[in-house]
């Protein structure tokens, strides 16, 4: 009995050292910790991909930490999409090391795929790095850090797609945009027809009831006063028509925005309808024919720069329009065709 519990000692103590030598052999690395970026720093960001190169720049000018322009021509940028590339920039966790054998094709870091990113602070390069395809996972990317060794890594999160853009898909497409309870008066043409709203008080409410609601002064100051929208003859409009057209346009984004030279034509063409809001302002936009993409050119005193809609959304905002000013619905399509 003790040979065999020798012999099953000396067992255990064999595999124990196989293990432990085994686990010498293999391969042993440590990811680099990549540095978190103060975001606030950065003014600049270079996105480059094949023969494309996308320049975002802070300005000092605009609202707030704003001020983010696209391009050369300094179109304005959509800020949320700028929120979501700081956060990116700002810290960079690596989670494996996938390949030290430089195949960059097979996770799309060749120079036809890759998407380059660089950002400085003035002249200084605060971050530098190259993206390639997202890992099988969709929760990890591939990349890899600039620097000659082009050691490729599984990043974590799902941020390629917040880098891999044209310059257009950057840009702040908000065409419009005001709060619906601040427009006083609304202009309405169409056809040749013309309606004016106006907001006006409500109807007051019988003597007994406006008495009771006088019992409490304080309350009463603090509820706005209730209003109604009339047309010029006095006359109580269609109230959800109004209120559906102004959500419609309170935070209007176009799909595209034209060109200088398509932009420039509709300078000489009558617009198909046009709306005019007033409060503190005057906004006013322009609906013209459907582009042979099928969506409706417009122009708008909001930004200086033409655009398009999708018909979807045009033919809302014109539906609304008809039952305001009395077309039939079976016209609405007119002011998209050409």
């Amino acid at each position: 009995m003790t040979k065999e519990y020798i012999i099953l000692i000396i067992l255990i103590i064999g595999l124990s050292t196989y293990v432990g030598l085994k686990k010498d052999d293999q391969v042993h690395y440590e990811l680099p910790t990549i540095p978190q970026v103060d975001t606030t720093r950065i003014d600049r960001v270079e996105i480059s991909k094949a023969d494309r190169l996308v320049i975002l720049n802070k300005g000092e000018k605009g609202k707030g930490e704003k001020g983010w322009t696209v391009t050369d021509k300094k179109f304005p940028a959509n800020l949320d999409e700028i929120e979501l590339i700081l956060g990116t920039l700002k810290k960079i966790n690596l989670s494996a090391l996938v390949s030290e054998a430089k195949d960059l094709v097979r996770y799309e870091l060749d120079d036809a795929n890759a998407v380059k990113v660089k950002a400085l602070a003035g002249k200084e390069v605060v971050r530098s790095f190259v993206i390639g395809k997202t890992a099988p996972s969709y929760n990890h990317t591939f990349i890899y850090l600039d620097n000659k060794d082009q050691i490729v890594y599984q990043a974590n999160g799902n941020f390629k797609s917040q880098f891999d853009k044209a310059a257009a898909d950057f840009r702040d497409k908000k065409v419009l945009g005001f709060d619906p309870d601040s427009i006083k008066k609304i202009t309405l043409e169409k056809q040749g027809k013309t309606v004016t709203l106006v907001k006006a008080p409500a109807p007051e409410k019988p003597d007994q009831e406006k008495d009771e609601a006088k019992k409490d002064l304080t309350a009463e100051k603090t509820v706005p006063k209730a209003t109604v929208w009339k047309n010029k003859e006095g006359s109580v409009a269609d109230q959800k028509a109004i209120s559906d057209l102004l959500s419609s346009l309170s935070e209007l984004e176009c799909q595209a925005f034209m060109d200088d030279d398509k932009a420039a034509r509709l300078k000489g063409i009558q617009p198909s309808c046009k709306i005019l809001l007033k409060n503190d302002k005057t906004f006013i936009l322009n609906l013209f024919n459907k582009n042979e993409d099928q969506d409706v050119e417009g122009s708008c005193s909001y930004t200086p720069y033409a655009f398009t809609l999708t018909s979807y959304k045009a033919e809302d905002i014109v539906s609304y329009m008809d039952k305001l000013i009395g077309i039939k619905q079976q016209d609405s399509t007119e002011s998209g065709n050409e």
